[in-house]
């Protein structure tokens, strides 16, 4: 059977008149066994004496209504084993669903709407606005102004979106001082290669041949420097390449999957909001001698949002699996690589100084006076005391180690 209903609420003295909605009640009938606790897992609301029919507010997960999957919230129940439940108090249906031998026969009416249209109002819209401009705020700030609003106790995803923007920060930190490290050994292989050719330049003025053996040795080991420093370079552009791949798309993919996760979690906070407000203004009518009519007319307003709102938990909570192990997995990928990456990197440099090194002893190592005296008249009669020869510059240079500290 297909009714058509215009809902109708009161909000304090003034009458709240809805636009019209067309909502389908469908008859349906299900057998729901009972659990070890003599319980199939619902909860009803409305009844005598303010609602003329009962409806379920909330399946249990878990509960032998949830395996069924055929009483949702915000059916109507029409009767309990055969007996009829119109016009009763909730309490008494509760009862003689416990008092019932298993298995449960429930006569009950699905109700059908357009959920998009319903969803989609202008006060959800509203309300979720509010919730995004309060996320930004302090919570004093918030409460000063008089902004109502709904959370999540010991949501476990405000610590991981805190990691994920403390690694952010920390990768673009990183990413800035590797910048600024091959900049500088960039300027480094400059200056070396400058040296080279001025110490090649003074070889070729040199008429000794052990000043030009020696300024042409430190010409070549600056030239080669030159090289060594450029191919440090190289390998720290690849490195600050995959940083940059991982602070540039890796984590705005993953603040992007926030973002639609947030939208999700305050339009679930706005169902919540609503629901809490049209509880309050139940209860406050309820101590007086007044009636809402909404309630009066089977209170479809109310199981709407409830609707709704089950709807609404149902993508808050897939949406935020679907983040938590993106976040988890990003996490991974940062604990992991980063430190392949920087082993890598103090690898290079390591090699980079031990090649420097090793260049430098062979360029200003002891050579004899037979390779390095002039041949002219005067110098062929000097002794083998006063032969010109090379001190030994560099000395015992022992490897250094490098200790890099990743905050």
């Amino acid at each position: 059977m297909d009714f058509g209903f215009q809902l109708q609420a009161a909000a304090s003295s003034q009458q709240y008149h809805s636009q019209p909605n067309q909502i389908r009640l469908i008859a349906d009938v299900a057998e729901i066994q009972k659990d070890e606790e003599n319980h199939i897992g619902v909860a009803i609301g409305g009844g005598a004496p303010f609602c003329p029919c009962l409806y379920v507010v909330q399946v249990f997960e878990g509960s032998p209504a949830a395996k069924d999957n055929r009483v949702k919230v915000g059916d109507e129940i029409l009767s309990v084993n055969g007996i009829g439940c119109k016009g009763q108090d909730k309490t008494m249906v509760a009862a003689l669903i416990r008092q019932s031998a298993s298995p449960i026969r429930l006569s009950f009416n699905k109700l059908q709407f357009d959920m998009e249209e319903q969803s989609q109002t202008l006060e959800i819209a509203l309300k979720k606005f509010k919730h995004w401009m309060v996320e930004s705020m302090d919570p004093k700030t918030a409460d000063a102004l008089g902004l109502s609003r709904a959370i999540l106790c010991n949501d476990l995803m405000s610590r991981l979106m805190d990691k994920l923007e403390t690694n952010a920060n920390f990768y673009k930190q990183l990413v800035k001082k590797c910048q600024d490290i091959a900049k500088s050994h960039y300027h480094i292989s400059v200056a070396q290669d400058s040296f080279g050719s001025a110490f090649c330049e003074a070889a070729s003025r040199e008429t000794a041949t052990a000043d030009q053996e020696l300024f042409g040795a430190l010409g070549e080991c600056h030239k080669a420097f030159r090289k060594e420093q450029a191919n440090l370079v190289s390998k720290m552009d690849n490195l600050i390449t995959q940083l940059q791949n991982y602070a540039t798309k890796a984590i705005p993919d993953t603040q992007k999957s926030i973002r639609k996760y947030m939208d999700v979690k305050f339009e679930y906070l706005s169902f919540c909001l609503k629901m809490k407000e049209l509880e309050d203004e139940e209860a406050a009518l309820n101590t007086t001698i007044d009636y809402l009519p909404r309630l009066e007319s089977g209170n479809y307003e109310y199981r709407v949002m409830l609707r709704c709102r089950e709807n609404a938990r149902a993508n808050f909570i897939e949406m935020r699996k679907h983040v938590m192990v993106k976040i988890e997995l990003l996490d991974e990928k940062h604990v992991r690589e980063l430190a392949l990456q920087l082993r890598s990197l103090m690898e290079t440099m390591s090699e980079n100084h031990k090649n420097c090194r090793d260049l430098l002893r062979k360029a200003l190592a002891p050579k004899s006076a037979e390779n390095t005296s002039i041949p002219d008249g005067n110098d062929s009669e000097r002794s083998h005391e006063e032969s010109l020869t090379v001190p030994n510059l560099i000395g015992n240079f022992e490897e250094q180690e490098i200790d890099l500290i990743v905050p």
